[in-house]
């Protein structure tokens, strides 16, 4: 006599909220064709998810990470900026971006310096190497040797805005203002929240004697750095600056 015997096993696997559930048939006295197929769908299932597992956790985890940012808890909002500081891409730059408005100083200060660390990685070893190197030049004043580093970084890899921007960083030290203007501006072409860019351009102004610019400048990047005092006291002292000439004229 045949004996069904439904037992209450189940192989559970939880991705991203659902649950596949594949109950398992035995028949006494034999495996029958229903549990085969069963089995075959479940290994599958198993299969696909250990390979997809690793990308589709990460994926999950930067898809929670952006939800966090827009929680009311600071907490969440701050443990979100630094999540996306390891793992996020440069298309995480305008949700971070969002946050250099917030109340809290410690999440402004956290998405500051998550923003760097996005724009710091270009994803290769090569350009990871040139970077070091001409950074490493152009903090021993190495200026010219430092700008022919990063100009060869950007051949290689024209659409890594970093890279435009150090070299646009040397060559305001080696008092090429024009040139680091240049670079500046395609550094905001690529990325347009590179506040770094932003002030540098205005720096690059000032010294150039166009204050006009410069006040341009130094207001579009405190469009993205509200709360950066630095900024608002150059505003400040530029258009006093501006002011005072206008009386002369």
């Amino acid at each position: 006599m045949i004996i069904w015997n439904e037992l209450p096993v189940r192989v559970v696997i939880e991705r991203r909220g659902f649950t596949f559930s594949c109950p398992r048939l035995l028949r006494m006295g034999g495996f029958n064709v229903h549990f085969f197929n069963q089995l075959w769908v479940c290994l599958l299932l198993l299969a696909w998810l250990a390979a997809m597992g690793p990308l589709s956790a990460r994926a999950a985890s930067l898809e929670d990470a952006l939800f966090r940012l827009k929680s009311p808890s600071p907490a969440e909002r701050l443990s979100a900026a630094l999540e996306l500081g390891e793992k996020g891409t440069m298309a995480h730059t305008p949700p971070l971006a969002a946050l250099l408005a917030d109340e809290d100083s410690a999440i402004r200060e956290a998405a500051n310096r998550s923003l760097w660390r996005i724009w710091m990685r270009s994803g290769d070893a090569e350009i990871d190497a040139l970077m070091k190197k001409g950074v490493t030049l152009m903090n021993l004043g190495e200026l010219d040797a430092a700008i022919r580093v990063f100009g060869e970084m950007i051949r290689k890899k024209p659409g890594f805005a970093e890279g435009w921007n150090k070299r646009a960083t040397a060559l305001f030290l080696a008092k090429r203002y024009r040139e680091s203007i240049a670079d500046c501006n395609k550094v905001l072409e690529l990325n347009p929240y590179h506040f770094g860019a932003l002030s540098g351009l205005g720096m690059n102004y000032v010294e150039s004697d166009d204050m006009e610019a410069a006040l341009d400048a130094f207001k579009r990047t405190l469009e993205v750095l509200p709360h950066s005092r630095s900024t608002a006291r150059y505003i400040k002292i530029i258009e006093q600056a501006l002011a005072e000439k206008r009386k002369r004229i």
